[in-house]
């Protein structure tokens, strides 16, 4: 991983549609190869010594306490952190950037005139993968973006994956990758533009899918991550903030050991190799 360099995500020449939302001409998002040498921007600098960082989100951040994990993963490591959390179910980065929501004031509440080493962004999936990010995503991303680097912070985009089970869009079905790769495509965009980490967690979920799928990644629901999908972005998250590898981590949750070792071995290959 290269320190300053943009994410750079290898794709498939053949073009697939990767919008998810109802009205206008649809955008066309190349296929992501998830299996893929890739690189991505190393955070400058990494975590030091007892990093404060804030998690924020919606349920597929609070679900199975993916900061909690985070933090325990990396204190088995010896490395202490300070580690916050501001989640809402459904909630998006449009809610979190408007002062007068209620969770938008306590975002402006806990970041202004704080100094946080790290504020991990995480966007509603459904904004993520669609075809109206760029209304609906990107410039909230910036006015987040920009009250994190007045303070002195790195903004880390968290993201997420795909349904299990892809969706459906009136008589189209949608796969999994199409969805996978549009999201793909929007958090590249936006975290290149404004120089941010990127968290690969969703493209983390794709490759292990792809490697071990006798794990499974997903509730039952088939959207929000199990324990071991929230183990695996919490790994993908301590790899890109810390520029270490979780291979070896004494602290698997409720996991087996050779589940979680292979979680690991995902999360460590995709960000550091």
């Amino acid at each position: 991983m290269k320190r300053g360099s943009k994410a750079l995500v290898l794709f498939l020449a053949a073009a697939i549609l990767g919008g998810c939302t109802s009205g206008g001409a649809k955008k066309e998002a190349s296929s992501v190869d998830f299996q893929a040498k890739m690189e991505f921007r190393a955070p400058d600098p990494a975590a030091g010594k007892r990093p404060r960082i804030l998690f924020v989100g919606n349920s597929h951040t609070f679900y199975n306490d993916l900061a909690g994990t985070f933090a325990k993963i990396a204190y088995d490591f010896g490395q202490k952190s300070d580690v916050y959390e501001l989640s809402r179910g459904y909630y998006s980065l449009k809610q979190y950037a408007d002062p007068e929501n209620e969770m938008g004031a306590l975002f402006d509440k806990t970041v202004d005139g704080k100094k946080w080493d790290f504020v991990i962004l995480q966007e509603n999936s459904a904004t993520a993968f669609s075809n109206t990010a760029e209304e609906e995503m990107f410039p909230y991303t910036r006015l987040l973006d920009e009250k994190v680097k007045a303070n002195g912070g790195q903004t880390a985009f968290l993201m997420t994956w795909a349904p299990k089970e892809g969706m459906k869009e009136g008589f189209k079905k949608q796969s999994r990758e199409e969805l996978q790769s549009m999201m793909v495509k929007n958090y590249t965009e936006i975290a290149d533009e404004l120089e941010d980490l990127l968290i690969p967690a969703g493209i983390a979920f794709m490759r292990c899918a792809q490697d071990y799928p006798e794990i499974e990644l997903w509730n039952a629901d088939g959207m929000h991550p199990s324990p071991a999908g929230s183990y695996l972005a919490a790994c993908t998250v301590y790899a890109v903030i810390y520029q270490q590898s979780p291979e070896n981590c004494g602290y698997v949750g409720e996991l087996d050991k050779e589940e979680a070792g292979k979680l690991q071995k995902v999360a460590a290959e995709l960000v550091l190799n």
